[in-house]
């Protein structure tokens, strides 16, 4: 094992010094591909310079501060990453600026080389290898275990059962459906849809009379699976450019800011300190789909003052 490790990295560091051979620019390919995403999105930004070093920059609905002497953003790309944010090209185009001199010098090509000039030079065969007596191993001596030999083998987690005597795959993660309505995330015998039929009765003591009431339905609000566990889900790999960066890079136009717009900025002096801070941000009424909603908490407290209510309609007339 050692000496397959020792052959891959030997072959890393030569083919890793030939891709730099390929390279075009001072920079590596990767780090210019997100550099011109960046500049795309930078489009869309609007700059407010405060004639120092400070500068606003609006993206939509969210506004960041850049402090091009500390070479710092509100939202942390330039700091984390090394390679100038939307918010700060822009502002670096405004002070005329060349936005690529201020990449950091990680994604050269000078640091690269650094980095793969160190080779691992080929060795001879085992058999000519020259070991000490004095290091050399003998191997373990074969102690009997205590107890019957073990016949099964430790299966692997992700590794086909056998039911019924088919092999098949672990459910495991998978979702459930149930047999009697054909929905998801519940069995058939926690279906929801048969609690439609149940009855509920409160009992209620007057001066010197009880009366008995009964509902005759009760309203459903969603399957009842406090009591069971959470599926283990598969992890989904979806590329960063395709969850955040490919919607900004669309919005070229920064649009008007409404009432709910925040601003984000630093906390500390003038010239800005590390730790980002969130204003009060209220969101807007609930909606769907353009047309008013509510919640599932909301829906239930409605239903529940249904209830009561026909309930109390029913007890008056009982009295009377």
């Amino acid at each position: 094992m050692l000496e397959e490790i020792r052959v891959k990295v030997m072959e890393m560091l030569a083919n890793n010094e030939e891709k730099l051979r390929s390279w075009n620019g001072h920079f590596s390919p990767q780090c210019l591909r997100l550099y011109n995403d960046y500049r795309v999105v930078a489009q869309g930004c609007v700059v407010i310079f405060d004639g120092d070093y400070g500068y606003e920059i609006a993206e939509g609905e969210d506004t960041h501060t850049v402090n091009l002497d500390s070479k710092r953003c509100t939202c942390r790309l330039w700091e984390l990453s090394g390679i100038p944010c939307p918010h700060a090209i822009k502002a670096l185009t405004h002070k005329k600026v060349e936005p690529l001199t201020e990449i950091n010098w990680f994604y050269s090509r000078e640091a690269y080389l650094r980095t793969y000039r160190h080779k691992l030079f080929p060795v001879r065969g085992q058999k000519f290898w020259k070991i000490d007596h004095s290091q050399y191993m003998e191997p373990q001596k074969i102690m009997k275990l205590v107890g019957r030999p073990k016949v099964k083998r430790n299966r692997e987690p992700d590794e086909a059962r056998k039911r019924k005597g088919e092999w098949s795959a672990s459910r495991k993660g998978l979702p459930v459906t149930c047999n009697k309505c054909g929905e998801l995330n519940h069995n058939a015998r926690r279906c929801y849809k048969d609690n439609f039929t149940e009855k509920a009765s409160q009992q209620r003591k007057g001066k010197g009379c009880s009366q008995t009431q009964s509902q005759s339905s009760l309203f459903a609000y969603g399957p009842e699976v406090e009591n069971e566990e959470d599926p283990l889900l598969r992890p989904m790999v979806v590329s960063e450019t395709q969850t955040w960066l490919e919607p900004r890079k669309t919005n070229h136009v920064a649009p008007v800011a409404r009432a709910n717009t925040r601003k984000i900025q630093f906390r500390g002096d003038h010239i800005g300190a590390s730790n980002p801070t969130n204003l009060p941000y209220s969101p807007i009424k609930c909606t769907w789909k353009g047309k008013e909603a509510m919640t599932l908490s909301q829906l239930q407290e409605e239903g529940r003052k249904k209830i009561i209510k026909s309930m109390g309609s029913k007890g008056k007339g009982a009295l009377a």
